[in-house]
């Protein structure tokens, strides 16, 4: 009987931890993103204090832009959630448009992908 309390205990904090997002989720997330996955080509993303956003990317004689509005997620997840979000593709030379997206926070980051390990990965400029 003893070793079942014991057991309980000990796996306690491993069942809380599987519960708990423990994704560094920066309150302070206005600022400028850069994405470095392209040398050759000028990706950014800003993220102002009224709720918009403006993202730019040009590579040679391609150039995009688009602006819409931002929220950061009220439901305890780290993600901002965009109006008219458009996505490049991989090679740059077309806009994938979702009406809406999300961005995950992690750290510095922002990235498509909630583990943060995607080429496509925005990194804070001049973080404080």
């Amino acid at each position: 009987m003893k070793f079942k309390i014991y057991m309980f205990f000990l796996l306690l904090p491993f069942v809380f931890c599987s519960c708990i997002n423990l994704r560094s989720c920066d309150s302070d997330i206005v600022g400028r993103y850069i994405c470095n996955n392209d040398e050759k080509a000028t990706n950014f993303l800003d993220l102002n204090k009224n709720g918009t956003f403006f993202h730019y990317y040009k590579k040679d004689n391609i150039e995009y832009s688009s602006k819409g509005t931002w929220e950061k997620s009220s439901d305890g997840e780290c993600r901002i959630d965009f109006s008219e979000w458009k996505n490049l593709n991989e090679d740059g030379k077309q806009y994938k448009v979702f009406g809406n997206g999300i961005l995950f926070i992690n750290g510095n980051y922002l990235d498509i992908s909630p583990d943060g390990e995607s080429s496509s990965s925005f990194l804070k400029q001049n973080p404080t």
